[in-house]
């Protein structure tokens, strides 16, 4: 059987897996959410709006668990961060000790503490519509073995000010909505995902090898679909907002251009589902 013919005997065979190893002691258990952020001296508007449309959600609040982890923030940035986690009802986990940003790692510091039956991944700056939760559960009630998201609308420069106006006044931003364009074009961006807390347990999170920017999403995703997810794409009435803010902190040139292109040449050469050791999403030092 040649490689390409095996991979789908694999997932075929990682449904059944999942459905009888997985799903069976999860189906049963209350329909609650765990969005979870990472974060690094982020506490600014943008996560004032990403936490505030969290708490804006149609879906019952009580089933709602928010969670910020803190990686390596500056002390002034994470008691600010920790002060805007207290006024949402956000769980604020700290992690002191780090030395370089790796959104894998801080991920599954969250991912290894999430204990509902479902994880929706988030970034700082990112706005829910109000049915986006909502829309993502009912996806996986009908299709339980589907990693869930949807389009990811970059808004313009210009709508800079008005997005801090409406963090500093409990403003709304569904005017900017239509203002958005599709990340590169595309229905649905990987970054933003949700499905069964117990397959990113399954997997052992995100790779923590990439570090600084870049592939730890595609490479997250590629590895569920290895594992047997469909993945599956909400409503345009359910893309979500890309707050804007300057390229340059993507850290894509510069100092770190090398270590981007090693992520780059990594994702590239890395085929397996499980990846990480036992130790996966245990900072050195956690405080919070």
């Amino acid at each position: 059987m040649t490689r390409r013919g095996f991979r789908p005997f694999l997932r075929i065979a990682g449904r059944a897996w999942l459905r009888r190893a997985v799903l069976e002691s999860e189906l049963g258990r209350p329909d609650a959410v765990t969005v979870l952020i990472g974060a690094r001296n982020r506490a600014n508007y943008r996560l004032e709006n990403a936490l505030r449309s969290i708490r804006a959600q149609t879906y019952p609040a009580s089933l709602v668990h928010a969670m910020v982890v803190d990686y390596g923030s500056d002390p002034a940035d994470a008691a600010r961060t920790a002060a805007m986690c207290a006024r949402f009802e956000a769980e604020y986990v700290r992690v002191d000790g780090v030395d370089v940003w790796s959104r894998s790692r801080c991920l599954n510091v969250g991912i290894r503490r999430a204990a509902t039956k479902f994880l929706q991944i988030s970034d700082a700056d990112i706005v829910f519509p109000p049915r986006y939760l909502a829309g993502c559960v009912e996806v996986l009630r009908a299709a339980p073995i589907s990693v869930v998201g949807s389009a990811m609308l970059d808004l313009p420069e210009e709508s800079a000010r008005e997005l801090e106006r409406a963090a500093s006044e409990d403003g709304v931003l569904d005017a900017w909505t239509h203002a958005g364009r599709p990340r590169n074009g595309e229905p649905h961006h990987v970054s933003i995902c949700a499905t069964y807390t117990a397959f990113f347990h399954a997997v052992r999170g995100y790779d923590e090898f990439y570090e600084v920017w870049g592939e730890e999403d595609d490479d997250l995703h590629r590895r569920f679909v290895y594992l047997g997810l469909t993945p599956r794409t909400l409503g345009p009435d359910c893309s979500y907002l890309h707050q804007w803010h300057p390229d340059s902190e993507r850290a894509r040139d510069g100092e770190n251009a090398e270590r981007v292109r090693r992520n780059q040449l990594y994702l590239s050469q890395a085929h397996s589902i499980l990846r990480n050791d036992g130790r996966w999403g245990i900072p050195h030092g956690t405080a919070g």
